[in-house]
């Protein structure tokens, strides 16, 4: 019972942060832009498309039918999209008015956690 409960907080924490960055991304996107790696083309629809896959998968998440698959392209999103947080680290683009290197390292080591827990979330019995 407490690993279901466990569980159930890992989805529903991760469907909640999904949902709001998600939100985020479709609601003022021109905050993502400074993100965005050069090489990339087509900033502003990659960040709608982004919010609305996050969107998709706060949604998906908390459908049992759907959990599972939702993690493992969770765990394929989140890998993704590591590009955009390394050039964000390198180049210490600031990212919602932080600036500081430590934090902006530490988005990657966030997003390793994120893996993880999307991992976890598919891999559920």
């Amino acid at each position: 019972m407490a690993r279901f409960k466990s569980h159930m907080l890992l989805v529903k924490s991760m469907s909640l942060l999904l949902l709001i960055a998600g939100g985020v991304h479709l609601i003022s996107p021109e905050v993502f832009l400074p993100a965005m790696p050069p090489y990339l083309p087509f900033h502003l629809p990659l960040i709608y498309f982004t919010g609305i896959l996050e969107l998709m998968a706060a949604v998906g998440l908390v459908i049992k039918k759907y959990r599972r698959v939702t993690g493992f392209s969770l765990v394929a999103y989140f890998i993704a999209i590591l590009p955009a947080h390394f050039h964000i680290a390198i180049h210490s683009v600031s990212l919602f008015g932080i600036t500081d290197p430590v934090v902006l390292w530490g988005r990657l080591v966030f997003q390793s956690v994120l893996i993880y827990g999307a991992y976890r979330i598919a891999n559920y019995e």
